[in-house]
């Protein structure tokens, strides 16, 4: 494929999808080839390929391949495109005021698994179905922050020269929350990258590298 059409390009989420493809050679501003919406709300018009937030009200009524992104995290925020916990508890570690937000369980996936796995769909005829996209592990919210606080201790630390013995330590926390949410399914994703000739879902962004780059976009 060397052309297609993307709307929303825009967005914080269509800025990525663009980049990615354009970095394959893929022209995304074609009148021509398959059309792909990227729509955080409104409503959506014919086309091959929508991608939405899973909050969002604009579910498309023709077949098409539908991508329902589930706990997207973008460093730099997410704006309406994931959950706001990360950027939320960042702005109160570095503000250090009242007591930390609360959250929920997310199954947080990397807005860069996101778009390569767009990119290999497009290796092979689209199914015409919805997809729910997330990430494979559920990350309790208490167990998030602690990763983050840690994290953003040891950034601080190098910044200002304070480094300890303590912000050396090994944190290796306990990932499985006792509480869950119900995981979208995944196999319709699953199955239909190995039908592109791949293994299948398999976030690969480390969530402590992702993190990491949450931190450094927050420190600019």
């Amino acid at each position: 494929m060397e052309y297609l059409r993307l709307t929303g390009r825009d967005t914080v989420f269509g800025k990525y999808l663009a980049e990615r493809l354009e970095r394959v050679g893929i022209q995304t501003n074609s009148e021509e080839g398959l059309h792909i919406i990227c729509c955080a709300d409104g409503g959506a018009v014919d086309c091959d390929m929508l991608i939405r937030p899973s909050g969002s009200e604009c579910p498309s009524s023709f077949p098409v391949t539908e991508l329902v992104l589930h706990d997207m995290y973008i460093p730099g925020g997410s704006e309406d495109w994931g959950p706001s916990e990360i950027e939320q508890h960042l702005d109160w570690l570095v503000s250090s005021l009242g007591k930390p937000p609360k959250g929920e369980p997310r199954y947080w996936v990397h807005v860069r698994d996101v778009v390569d796995m767009v990119a290999l769909l497009l290796l092979d005829d689209l199914p015409t179905s919805r997809i729910d996209v997330c990430g494979r592990r559920c990350w309790g919210h208490e167990v998030m922050s602690a990763e983050l606080g840690v994290l953003f201790s040891r950034v601080k630390a190098a910044e200002n020269k304070t480094f300890q013995l303590e912000n050396l330590k090994i944190f290796e926390p306990k990932v499985e929350p006792t509480i869950t949410q119900k995981r979208p399914d995944l196999y319709p994703l699953h199955s239909a990258l190995q039908e592109v000739g791949t293994p299948g879902w398999h976030p690969l962004v480390p969530f402590r590298i992702g993190l990491m780059e949450c931190i450094a976009l927050q420190l600019e």
